[in-house]
């Protein structure tokens, strides 16, 4: 029997229907404020993105009761090794290290890095390499850390990236680099024109979404990739991302 989809709030945790055998739950880690691809509605608190409609169709059609439960960014995969969560969905992308501790599924979107200053800064940043000396914000546990540190950049951990908007707004960080899909997303919702992306600058990393369970999980890889694979072919996948703005 397939799991029907209802955003629910439960003691922190927003799941699925269950179904009458109260099978297990799926647990599935995701980020409060990682909008277009996951993040809570500010007003009802249900998830929201088009990673979580996108996991709310998968395990639906996988037959799994799903349950999100959000967190920062930087705990997600720590919290995916410790089992307190079986899958993570939203914006975290396949790199060689996290390919090191945890298994992908296949890639269902792709993102990269984009670089925010005040519009006042008209500087024509070209890569992270022009960042020396300066204090950047981005968000705990990212990609985009160690080529900041590398690179000489004063860097302000945030917990997610309206927070790191929230630092340059204040004038406390001199920029943000962060997901691009993400911090473009707030940039449109806030307004605010006081902000620049840099178009000339050049990413760190262009790379691709993918849900990730624990390593060696096999059985649910295979699970998730096949009902993945089969909502990617009838259009379904497609027509989320085109919901929240994504070509």
């Amino acid at each position: 029997m397939k799991t029907g989809i209802a955003g629910a709030l439960v003691v922190g945790l927003w799941a699925a229907t269950p179904t009458a055998q109260a099978q297990t739950l799926f647990k599935v880690g995701i980020t409060p404020a990682g909008q277009p691809a996951s993040g809570l509605n500010p007003e009802t608190k249900a998830p929201e993105g088009f990673a979580v409609e996108i996991m709310q169709a998968v395990s639906a059609d996988a037959g799994l009761s799903l349950q999100f439960q959000a967190m920062p960014f930087g705990e997600l995969q720590q919290a995916l090794i410790e089992r307190r969560i079986d899958a993570i969905a939203g914006s975290f992308g396949i790199t060689p290290e996290r390919q090191k501790v945890v298994d992908f599924t296949h890639p269902y979107g792709s993102y990269r890095d984009v670089l925010i200053v005040k519009a006042s800064n008209n500087a024509a940043f070209k890569s992270v390499a022009d960042l020396k000396g300066m204090k950047i914000a981005t968000s705990r546990g990212s990609s985009y850390v160690k080529p900041l540190e590398d690179a000489g950049a004063e860097i302000s951990l945030s917990a997610t990236p309206p927070e790191s908007i929230a630092k340059l707004q204040a004038g406390s960080v001199e920029g943000l680099v962060d997901n691009g899909l993400q911090a473009n997303f707030l940039l449109r919702m806030s307004g605010d024109t006081g902000l620049r992306t840099v178009a000339s600058y050049q990413p760190i990393l262009v790379g691709h979404l993918a849900f990730a369970v624990r390593k060696g999980d096999a059985d649910l890889l295979m699970k998730i990739d096949r009902s993945l694979s089969k909502l990617e072919a009838a259009g379904t996948v497609a027509a989320i991302k085109t919901k929240w703005g994504l070509d």
